[in-house]
């Protein structure tokens, strides 16, 4: 996939956020027993330094965007990188686990810019037809990420000491925060960024508590159950405090959430869809391993083995679309990917009981597949809805919606997983069976955007 040489260090810098963002999600979940018996602390503990960073992540999403548009997205963005680069030398340096978290709730607001911003980035300073290739490495990246961060993890870990695993980060960071001071042409802003009025901070304090109190709860909700008196509570106020930041926004002058986006009705049902296929994304990743263990007998390493196989082929798929994004229309891609997507959980559904493991592979392939050309042409179309005054609020929303539909398709496929072992049948079954009408909706308001027309 050829570039152009100008636009290498925005290419590499935001497929670099993508990468250490996702990686830092996955590699520290094989060091946590290490980390637990470093510290001698319990694993309820030792759970805080995973859940610190995720809540700080999708906190923040909407916060960043829209920072972002005021401040300049450049500026943020080399932000982002010294604050993940400074807080991962923190987490290697921890001496107890109340220091780690601490570093670790650090470490997540700088990847909350990192995470907002490079979908805000390639949509305004890419041109329109190099955009899909932007996207598309991106997405490879990320795929890069979530691929090599287990295994990475235990190599470390195993060889040295978990301390490691956040060291890694500090030399990345620096290489990429030099690249982008250097002088270029291709992150020169070109707009003024907006003066008038202050910065929404009651809007950022109210969407801040709302998200996170309502990211915790579908964290927590099956550990501790809808009517425990403590999650109700929690979910009664995250509700509040969700319908106080809508009403803001509706009476604000310079609102964080700019609510009039939603009369856009491509970019509502986008986000709809990007919704559905996180959810999907999310869910098939937490009951996956359960099959594969509990059906098909797989040790811990061959279902990694199959992991690093989805991941190959989503990494795949994403220098593909690359190829064709300039080509095709993003709406008729991800369409063409819900189907895709559909089709694969039937695939799986009719071999569920299956002793040939091939189609599992086969599974994995059209998974990696289906996701990978979803994702990155759904990016795509998001962002022509976009303003160039606004694509940073518009990248951190559009963000916040993948992530929440990840945590929602946990919940969900937990519960219908739960669910139909106690009625006696197969949990898998019917839970897949939800899968294929959550894809056959993501196609529907898939195909519902295929109208659209740039002016």
């Amino acid at each position: 996939m050829k570039i152009d040489k100008k636009y290498l260090p925005l290419i590499i810098s935001t497929a670099a956020a993508s990468f250490m963002v996702n990686l830092d999600t996955y590699i520290i979940n094989v060091s946590v027993p290490a980390i637990a018996t470093d510290f001698g602390v319990s694993k309820a503990d030792v759970s805080w330094v995973i859940m610190a960073y995720n809540l700080m992540v999708v906190s923040l999403l909407l916060i960043c965007g829209k920072l972002a548009d005021r401040i300049g997205l450049k500026k943020l963005f080399v932000g982002g990188f010294v604050l993940f680069t400074v807080s991962s030398l923190s987490c290697a340096l921890s001496k107890n686990i109340l220091e780690l978290t601490s570093a670790r709730v650090v470490q997540g607001i700088g990847a909350s810019i990192l995470y907002a911003l490079p979908q805000a980035i390639i949509g305004k300073f890419l041109p329109e037809e190099k955009r899909g290739k932007g996207f598309a490495l991106s997405a490879s990246a990320a795929a890069l990420g979530i691929m090599l961060g287990s295994p990475l993890s235990g190599l470390i870990t195993g060889l040295s000491s978990w301390h490691w695993i956040f060291l890694i980060n500090v030399p990345v960071g620096i290489v990429i925060v030099d690249l982008l001071l250097r002088d270029s042409d291709v992150f020169v802003e070109n707009y003024q960024p907006e003066k008038n009025g202050n910065f929404d901070i009651k809007g950022s304090v109210l969407s801040f508590f709302a998200i996170l109190g309502l990211t915790f709860w579908l964290n927590r909700l099956n550990t501790f159950g809808f009517i425990n008196p403590l999650m109700l509570s929690l979910l009664i106020v995250s509700v509040c405090l969700t319908g106080w930041f809508i009403f803001h926004c509706v009476k604000a002058e310079n609102p964080l959430v700019e609510l009039s986006l939603f009369k856009n009705k491509y970019f509502s049902d986008a986000n709809i869809a990007m919704f559905l296929i996180s959810a999907f994304l999310a869910g098939n990743n937490f009951i996956m391993p359960f099959y594969l263990t509990e059906i098909k007998h797989f040790s811990e390493f061959q279902i990694g083995l199959y992991f690093i196989i989805y991941s190959a082929s989503y990494m795949f798929f994403s220098l593909c679309y690359g190829k064709i994004s300039s080509e095709v229309s993003p709406s008729k891609v991800s369409t063409a990917a819900g189907i895709s997507a559909t089709l694969s959980v039937i695939f799986f559904v009719l071999n569920i009981f299956q002793t040939n493991n091939i189609f599992v592979i086969l599974y994995f392939i059209l998974l990696g597949m289906s996701f990978s050309f979803f994702i990155t042409s759904n990016n795509n179309f998001v962002m022509l809805q976009a303003r160039k005054e606004n694509a940073g609020a518009v990248a951190g929303l559009h963000r916040m919606t993948g992530r929440f539909g990840m945590l929602f398709g946990v919940v969900i496929f937990e519960f219908l997983f739960t669910f139909a072992d106690k009625i006696s049948l197969n949990g898998y079954v019917i839970t897949y069976f939800a899968a294929i009408l959550i894809c056959m909706l993501t196609t529907i308001f898939s195909a519902k955007c295929i109208s659209f027309k740039k002016n």
